[in-house]
């Protein structure tokens, strides 16, 4: 709230915010509406202050007429359908790079991807907004919309560092987006972190509301409130890093990619197909038996009408994307079919 006054150390302190056991951090404090007025300052120069009357000038008003702006970008699939995948990050962290511009950077990224991707089996709805309130007022714009057509979807937060790779789940921690993400999250990093839903924090606790639980998954590096940096100064351009956000973006499209991947196929013949006459696999057998001919056999021998590809991915210990190649050639030669 504005304040134009002059009061003792004494009565300062009480607005003053700072963090003793980082020092040289400046941390980030919100008051949750509610009227307040402060300052945050590191605490190397809190304990500078000598005593004595303080200028206190804050020069801001409140708008009773004021608007919140959102953004959304639509990206149609290649077949016309309502289902919809939902990608959303926040802008509204001051002067913070991993806790605010790498989602919105990973965000930009996967835009330029999607619309080059030869085909889409999705639409996707791409929305930015300020945190919590303006994913809010979208739910609150868009709420039968988004019921009825979300299929899965991810909010990207916190990743751009080079930390862990970790995914916040969703409140039954076994949605579509869920099983995508925790199928990227474990091929992509060596020390995968997985949260459950009480460790929310982001926009996925208004997507994943009860009487709208979408089933949305939150795609980290270092999940917030995970790194010492979080909500404070320290969280800047030497912390996040292209390798991080490379990694970030990596993670993000990997999961996607299960999505779009995710099907159940049935085995469109009787018995195991002649793969060899069809250049699928070798037509020599010297005893030993390559992972790629194997898994491309274990996927088909999975392929009963009932399982979707997530399914035999974990069940064969391998990444669903890595599937994508075999995929197409098994669709191009009629081997299988889509059912669902």
């Amino acid at each position: 709230m504005p304040i134009n006054t002059e009061i003792e150390l004494a009565e300062l302190e009480r607005h003053l915010y700072s963090i003793p056991n980082i020092p040289n951090a400046i941390p980030y404090v919100t008051s949750y509406y509610e009227k307040r007025w402060g300052f945050c300052i590191s605490h190397n120069e809190k304990i500078k202050l000598k005593n004595g009357k303080y200028k206190d000038f804050i020069d801001s008003k409140f708008n009773p007429n004021g608007s919140l702006i959102y953004g959304t970008l639509d990206i149609g699939a290649t077949n016309p359908t309502d289902e919809t995948i939902l990608i959303t990050t926040y802008l509204c962290h001051p002067q913070m790079a991993n806790n605010e511009l790498s989602g919105p950077a990973v965000w930009v990224e996967l835009i330029k991807w999607l619309k080059n991707l030869p085909n889409r089996r999705y639409n996707y709805k791409f929305l930015i907004n300020p945190e919590t309130i303006g994913s809010i007022a979208f739910i609150s714009q868009n709420y039968d919309y988004l019921k009825s057509n979300i299929k899965a979807g991810f909010t990207l937060s916190c990743i751009g560092d080079d930390g862990d790779y970790s995914v916040v789940l969703s409140p039954n921690e076994n949605s579509l987006s869920d099983r995508a993400a925790l199928n990227a999250l474990k091929f992509t990093s060596n020390n995968p972190k997985i949260y459950s839903f009480l460790n929310r924090g982001s926009d996925e606790r208004q997507f994943n509301t009860p009487n709208l639980n979408l089933g949305i998954s939150t795609l980290c590096r270092t999940k917030f409130g995970e790194f010492k940096q979080y909500h404070t100064s320290l969280d800047d351009l030497d912390f996040v890093t292209p390798s991080g956000l490379e990694g970030g973006i990596l993670y993000a499209k990997r999961s996607i990619l299960n999505l779009e991947l995710n099907q159940i196929y049935s085995l469109n013949t009787t018995c195991e197909p002649n793969l060899g006459s069809r250049g699928l696999i070798s037509t020599i057998n010297k005893g030993d038996y390559p992972i790629d001919m194997m898994n491309l056999r274990h996927f088909l021998a999975y392929c009963d009408g009932k399982n979707d590809a997530l399914k035999i991915a974990e069940k064969l210990h391998i990444p669903l994307y890595s599937l994508q190649n075999t995929i197409e050639k098994l669709i191009k030669f009629d081997l299988i079919k889509a059912v669902k």
